[in-house]
């Protein structure tokens, strides 16, 4: 019964592969909005003040971080949870992507995810004379510091945990 749990234990990391293949589909989709928003950025940008190009700017910089952060976690996470990559059957692979602990994993995403709010802010603060109120600025502030002081809290305790260095 014990090798029987063991086995099923074992096995189960497998039902993660659909979902990492969901997430490949789901990056598929982000660069065709990413396209699909250059080019309305490019045909709009005659008629757009600074404020709006900057705002542009910042949309297809937000989705591109969105789109490591989806590599970051499919890579890494396939490697964490399902099996290691083999480099001989990827040459052209990058590193890092076969060696991210899952401690240095939590980290990429923490970072990811403060870009991502800081750039949300950023496009906030400039829309506050327009159409943003200032309580969701106060959050997205808020939110922004939360995001600093996990992250801070995080690194400590990975950088104090004996474990982490081994992961």
């Amino acid at each position: 019964m014990r090798k029987a749990i063991v086995r099923l234990v074992t096995l189960s990391r497998w039902a993660m592969v659909p979902l990492f293949a969901g997430l490949s589909v789901a990056l598929a989709l982000l660069v065709v909005a990413f396209l699909l928003e250059l080019v309305r950025f490019a045909i709009a940008l005659p008629s757009m003040n600074e404020t709006h190009v900057i705002m542009g700017i910042l949309t297809l910089i937000d989705l591109a971080l969105v789109g490591g952060l989806l590599v970051v976690v499919i890579s890494s996470g396939y490697e964490n949870f399902v099996e290691k990559i083999d480099r001989a059957d990827t040459p052209s692979s990058p590193v890092w992507m076969t060696r991210i602990s899952f401690s240095g994993l939590k980290l990429k995403l923490f970072a990811s995810l403060m870009a991502i709010t800081g750039i949300t802010l950023l496009k906030a603060l400039m829309r506050l004379e327009t159409d943003v109120s200032e309580a969701q600025v106060k959050w997205l502030v808020v939110a922004n510091i939360i995001f600093v002081a996990a992250y801070a809290v995080l690194a400590l305790t990975d950088r104090f945990h004996p474990s982490s260095r081994e992961d």
